[in-house]
């Protein structure tokens, strides 16, 4: 071979490597992104938080009963900056450098709250606006905090008079000090008809209570169809209230005599019926046209009530101040181990019910979402 073809055949050859060379840099280099892109649009999303639940405790001057966490937002391993993090459809914040946020928890609330992100408009990875895949994967993540009372059972008893039933005696673990929420009533119904001077039901009509003539002012729902209305008051030491009756179409007030006020009892509802003059805007204050009687003693009750999560009947008596209950229910269904909630009970019942009054199941709605749930025996 010439020296000259020599030359020829190793410049091609050194062509040839160096072509291979960039080649295999450039599907080096491919593959490199590849998985880069991979691990950017398939990292996995965390949202979590130093603490998911709080033991309830009762209100204190020193807001000690508030108490301040942090959480992270992070996307494969790297923080989300500027991330808005909502707790429920309250309070929001936003996630640092660091994809940390703080949250404030009120422990005097029984409640369950969803820790969530709202919006990622004006959040970063690394510097860099983040890509649809990724949002649609963070905005997905939530977290349940929950503020609940821990149940501890002191002990289980056959029922004396079923032995198909047990009596199970426990008690929600208090902070030391603290007592149970008061439960009790919250509010009287006053309710009634409203009619003109024909005996016929006045529809859209508002009565109106003042107390002492300027203030605690409350007002009934519109009457019905039927001139029914329904409001309640805040009982007080028996006291006496101006009361007037409302016409929105007429833009007509009607009240009582010049220097005549309505008297309620501070321990009972009331039906009041009314019937409006034919002349003028003044009340007659006496039977047929203004009467009242006492209600049927029921009352607007609230407070924090424990339940069974059991689809068989049971009994339970509403907690008492050291938060002592007792639950009767058949002795199967105890074995199974059910679960309990609590909810903040803000509702009518027909009688009055103080700490210790026995509760039947149908009584007891099912807990809400934003209420805890689920709560397991404490030992």
């Amino acid at each position: 071979m010439s020296k000259l073809s020599s030359i020829l055949l190793i410049s091609l050859l050194a062509i040839f490597l160096a072509a291979c060379t960039d080649e295999s840099e450039s599907n080096k280099e491919k593959e490199e992104a590849g998985i880069e892109n991979k691990r950017n649009t398939d990292g996995e999303a965390t949202l979590t938080l130093e603490h998911t639940e709080f033991f309830a405790e009762n209100w204190r001057s020193s807001n000690e009963h508030h108490k301040t966490f942090k959480g992270k937002v992070l996307y494969d391993n790297k923080s989300v900056v500027g991330a808005v993090v909502q707790v429920s459809e309250k309070r929001k914040t936003v996630t640092d450098k660091n994809g940390e946020f703080s949250i404030s928890v009120d422990a005097n609330i029984v409640e369950k709250d969803t820790i969530h992100i709202t919006s990622l408009d004006d959040a970063t990875i690394d510097g860099k606006k983040i890509d649809k895949k990724m949002k649609d994967e963070i905005l997905s993540l939530e977290q349940d905090l929950t503020v609940y009372y821990p149940i501890k059972v002191d002990k289980v008893e056959n029922n004396k008079e079923n032995d198909s039933l047990v009596d199970v005696y426990a008690k929600v673990v208090l902070k030391d000090g603290d007592v149970f929420p008061k439960f009790g009533v919250e509010k009287f119904r006053i309710s009634g008809t409203l009619k003109d001077h024909n005996g016929e039901p006045l529809v859209g009509a508002i009565v109106n209570l003042r107390r002492d003539g300027v203030e605690g002012f409350t007002k009934s729902s519109p009457s019905d169809k039927n001139g029914v209305f329904e409001m309640f008051y805040i009982p007080e030491d028996d006291e006496s209230h101006y009361l007037n009756v409302y016409i929105p179409e007429k833009g007509l007030t009607y009240t009582l005599p010049d220097n005549k006020a309505f008297y309620f009892p501070d321990d009972d509802g009331i039906h009041l019926d009314i019937i409006l003059p034919e002349k003028g805007t003044t009340i007659v204050d006496e039977p047929p046209t203004l009467v009242a009687e006492s209600n049927d003693g029921g009352a607007l009750h609230k407070g924090v009530l424990v339940g069974v999560n059991t689809d068989v009947d049971y009994q339970i008596t509403v907690p008492k101040s050291d938060g002592t209950f007792v639950v009767t229910l058949p002795k199967d269904a105890w074995e199974k181990k059910p679960d309990f909630y609590e909810i903040n009970y803000n509702e009518y019942y027909e009688s009055i019910l103080t700490p210790g009054d026995v509760l039947t199941k149908d009584i007891l709605r099912l807990p809400d979402a934003d209420e805890p749930n689920n709560i397991n025996i404490t030992n």
